[in-house]
């Protein structure tokens, strides 16, 4: 395993994600065997140049996989040499959204126009009979044949083209929405909730109806407040995890706020 020196590691994303990534395509590779140990946390910060938290997350990402096991006192262990098609998204700013995309591909299976009713208008925080450009498709973990989730985008009318002519995505719709429209995203909501598998769409994702699932909805505004975007996922549990790290100021001593 060799790393460049014409750029820092994991220049481009977050160094823990670079991280885990190196050490998955190691453990597929058979260069870490099933059974054996990984590189101690202090080996593997001297290798790469990174801290003991990056490692730790790195390491965090493959146990939530399924590729490792922390054993205390002896190490970190691999357990498999390939996760089951699931997904696990780590993240600590906005940016991290990108690397979801990266990850885990799109593919288009419908485009229609619809107006909004009740329920559509409750979700799209808009007026009913205001008219959306409707994207439903499922998503895929790169390489991997079993779909992770089912997709619904509901797109701001006047951006209803972004997706003309594209039937797998490299970007982001928002990014996309972005680039050709130049506007820009200010603010994502997002929100996740348990709920169970309808028949129709456990059909698609492979599982039994009624199986327990995560829905992720996420909202993307503008400057001016408006939704431009809203894109609701609907993964298996098993398929499916989502972490965050969040970092207090220096001036927020433990204990203070709620």
């Amino acid at each position: 395993m060799t790393q460049s020196s014409s750029q820092p590691f994991g220049a481009g994303q977050p160094r823990y994600h670079a991280l885990a990534q190196t050490l998955i395509d190691d453990i597929t590779s058979g260069r870490y065997a099933v059974g054996s140990l990984l590189p101690t946390e202090h080996e593997l910060c001297a290798q790469f140049g990174v801290s003991r938290h990056t490692v730790r997350e790195a390491i965090r990402r493959l146990a939530d996989l399924g590729l490792v096991k922390r054993q205390p006192g002896v190490g970190t262990r691999v357990r498999a040499m390939k996760s089951a098609s699931r997904y696990v998204h780590s993240s600590t700013g906005s940016g991290d959204l990108f690397q979801y995309v990266r990850d885990v591909k799109l593919v288009v299976l419908q485009q229609i126009d619809v107006i909004a009713d009740q329920y559509l208008a409750e979700l799209l925080e808009c007026q009913p009979g205001q008219a959306w450009m409707k994207v439903a498709g499922e998503r895929r973990v790169t390489g991997e044949d079993q779909a992770i989730a089912l997709s619904e985008v509901f797109i701001m009318w006047p951006y209803r083209d972004v997706l003309k002519g594209v039937s797998a995505p490299d970007l982001p719709l928002y990014a996309m929405i972005e680039q050709r429209y130049g506007v820009v995203v200010t603010e994502v909501r997002q929100q996740i909730s348990a709920v169970p598998i309808d028949e129709e769409s456990a059909k698609v994702l492979g599982v039994e109806p009624g199986t327990a699932g995560l829905r992720v909805i996420r909202k993307y505004l503008n400057a001016a407040g408006n939704i431009m975007e809203v894109a609701v996922n609907l993964h298996p549990g098993d398929r499916f995890s989502h972490s965050m790290t969040l970092r207090l100021e220096s001036d927020q001593a433990p204990g203070r706020g709620a």
